[in-house]
């Protein structure tokens, strides 16, 4: 059975590389509207892989009151994260890295404290 931090770390890998576009990501260093709809692109993509690894795994439902607090949770944390990254840290590589470890290490927050077991 594939735990489901996997399908956490898959949908992340789609959602902020795969279906975020070029024009997508510099417009959303300059325009709230537009790293807002970055985000929403990212939690629906991980809504769908989140819904994927629960229907494999015996934590629970995808429609419940958990998984909406969850992915508000996911949109609060990768907004601000990718605002704070956008506004001051542009073109700093090793913002990049700490922004992508930031964001992995909140799915791993949400795996260990939301579905435990």
């Amino acid at each position: 059975m594939v735990d489901l931090l996997f399908f956490l770390i898959l949908g992340h890998y789609v959602g902020d590389f795969a279906l975020q576009t070029d024009n997508m990501a510099l417009q959303k260093r300059q325009s709230a509207a537009a790293l807002s709809w970055h985000v929403a692109v990212y939690v629906g993509t991980m809504a769908v892989f989140l819904a994927i690894g629960l229907y494999f795994s015996p934590h629970g439902k995808f429609l419940s009151g958990t998984t909406l607090l969850i992915l508000a949770s996911i949109f609060v944390a990768h907004w601000l994260q990718d605002y704070i990254k956008g506004r001051w840290f542009a073109h700093s590589k090793q913002a990049y890295y700490i922004d992508q470890t930031i964001h992995l290490a909140v799915l791993y927050i949400v795996r260990l404290t939301a579905y435990h077991g």
